[in-house]
Order: structure tokens, then sequence, then C-alpha cells
């Protein structure tokens, strides 16, 4: 993995995420437009009240290219989201997935969060697993064709007295 390298927020990084989400879900997973729309207009609000004393931005850069990268939204400095968590097909299975969550779920613990809650679908095995090793459980999940394409979305919590 030649220069690798992890930082918070930058110009046109959060972008860069809702483009690399984008083409995946749409080659992967047959997701339409409104994939793009949704995220990017959630990116843009996120934006616009984004504070680094409450909110949490690690992107990463291989030969300064975003190749992935995660959020912690806290709209209210109490309850969390964890949002758009995605990395290049050219880093999968290296263990940066596992290196994000971990960085993410550290500053949740020292803002002392009590809730992080994030929402994916089924199917997305690896990243499911790397929310459980977090300690995120299933709370709920539906059937819904929200992107174009229906699919079983799932949303996962947790909660900082499950880990005290």
């Amino acid at each position: 993995m030649d220069d690798i390298t992890l930082g918070g927020y930058q110009p046109g990084g959060l972008a860069s995420l809702c483009a690399l989400q984008s083409k995946y879900y749409a080659r992967e997973w047959g997701f339409d437009q409104r994939y793009e729309a949704v995220v990017s207009g959630n990116i843009s609000e996120f934006l616009t009240r984004y504070d680094p004393q409450r909110d949490f931005i690690e992107l990463v850069s291989q030969n300064e290219v975003i190749k992935g990268g995660i959020v912690i939204d806290s709209a209210d400095g109490k309850i969390a989201q964890l949002h758009w968590f995605i990395l290049h097909p050219d880093l999968q299975g290296s263990g940066m997935g596992t290196h994000l969550v971990s960085h993410a779920m550290a500053f949740v613990r020292e803002k002392k969060y009590p809730k992080v809650h994030l929402s994916t679908f089924q199917g997305l095995n690896a990243a499911r697993h790397i929310y459980e090793k977090a300690g995120f459980v299933l709370a709920e999940q539906k059937e819904a064709a929200t992107w174009g394409r229906a699919v079983t979305e799932q949303r996962f919590e947790w909660a900082s007295s499950a880990h005290s």
C-alpha cells in the first residue's frame, strides 16, 4: 500500500466519497441516480454545519487521490451517526476498513457519545463484520427500494452502556 495517508476534512474529500459510493453501488448493486442524489444532498447538508469539535472525518488518500473514508456526524452533539464509510476496491481486504471504524469509534468514546447508529443494507457482509466487531448490533431491517432497487435496509446501533 504505497503512499497511503490518512487525514481529516479537505475540500472535495466528501464529494470524492460520494463518487466512490455512487460508482460502487451502481456497479455492484444496480442503484440508480437516486442514490447519488440523496447522498450528495446529505453530504451538502452535513458540510453546512460541520464542526470538527463534534464531528469526525477521516479520509484515505493514495498518491493524493481519495480512496476511502468515514464520517461521524453528531448534529446535536449527543447522538452520532456513522456515515459514508467506503474504500476503493484496491484497498478492500487490507485492514484499512477496520482501522477507519476503530478511529471513528475512538472519537465517539472520546466525545462520550452515548449512542451511534448507521444505515446499510443486507449483503454488505465485510462491512457488517467490521461493524459488529466494533460493537454495533442489528436493530431494525425492512424491505425498501429507496435506491432504485429492492434491498433489505438495515439499521445498526452502538450504545456506550453496552461497552463500559
